[in-house]
């Protein structure tokens, strides 16, 4: 199941018309409007942080959120500088939460036709800013809210530039997430496809297994959850990942001796298969 978490039906409504969600009769428990299908469940949070991590937790606690999920928070932001133009879209490889300072990583293991930047999560609207940021008022909450659920290789933020801290009209926000309809449903239809595929890995013509191979990098529970993660976009993206891992084993590269060597040599590893 992909969960998308919008702060208002105008950011959400080309998505909610594409898939063909419908409002959901929600269990009593269920605080906030929910639109979905049988592969997406879209939440209309409300702004700021308080509402979207209470959201994030209502929706979590009423409908069991699974490691195993997905998570998207989808929404329109503030862009300042001449290179973020209106209407453009970013992908957040960094979340900012302004009035903590504190930072959060998701793991950009899906490449996506977007530009990445950090969003800084902000307790007001503002007329100014740094550049190459965009700043929105949910991301950083929602990804601490999703952070009881799922690791941060299931956590996605999608930020569409709608303004430069002036007020913008609803219709005018809809009218600009509809111009990237196309790559937002893209990203989503990969999500999707990541989702749906349970099909178990044939690995018995090389020389390892994934359980062998999580024991060989010396994964902890986050790193073996990126490494199974990063597996699966090989095979529906269809990377010859087989041949570069029975490389690593040959040439001694695994197993590793140390925690310090597997992470190391996951990173390469997304480096060279995405």
């Amino acid at each position: 199941m992909i969960y998308i978490f919008s702060a208002f039906y105008a950011e959400a409504k080309n998505i909610i018309d594409h898939y063909g969600l419908k409002k959901e009769k929600s269990p009593e428990m269920v605080r906030f409007d929910v639109f979905a299908n049988e592969s997406i469940r879209l939440v209309i949070t409300g702004v700021g942080e308080i509402n979207a991590a209470a959201a994030v937790s209502n929706i979590g606690g009423a409908y069991g959120i699974s490691p195993d999920d997905e998570i998207l928070n989808m929404g329109c932001g503030a862009g300042f500088s001449s290179d973020i133009c209106l209407g453009s879209i970013f992908l957040g490889n960094k979340l900012t939460e302004q009035m903590t300072g504190r930072t959060f990583y998701p793991d950009m293991l899906m490449k996506a036709n977007f530009r990445e930047c950090e969003i800084v999560t902000v307790a007001r609207v503002l007329n100014e800013g740094c550049d190459s940021v965009v700043y929105d008022m949910e991301a950083a909450a929602v990804y601490q809210a999703a952070a009881f659920f799922v690791g941060p290789h299931r956590m996605h933020f999608i930020k569409l530039v709608s303004d430069a801290g002036e007020r913008i009209d609803q219709s005018k926000i809809t009218e600009l997430f509809a111009l990237q309809e196309d790559k937002i449903c893209g990203y989503i239809d990969r999500l999707l496809s990541a989702c749906v595929d349970k099909a178990p890995m044939d690995d018995t013509q090389s020389s390892w297994n994934m359980d062998r191979l999580i024991c060989d990098m010396r994964c902890s529970k986050v790193m073996g959850d990126q490494l199974a993660q990063l597996i699966k976009y090989c095979r529906l993206g269809g990377i010859d990942y087989k041949a570069v891992l029975d490389e690593y084993y040959t040439n001694g590269l695994l197993p590793c001796e140390s925690k310090r060597e597997g992470k190391k040599c996951l990173f390469e590893l997304k480096q060279r298969l995405l």
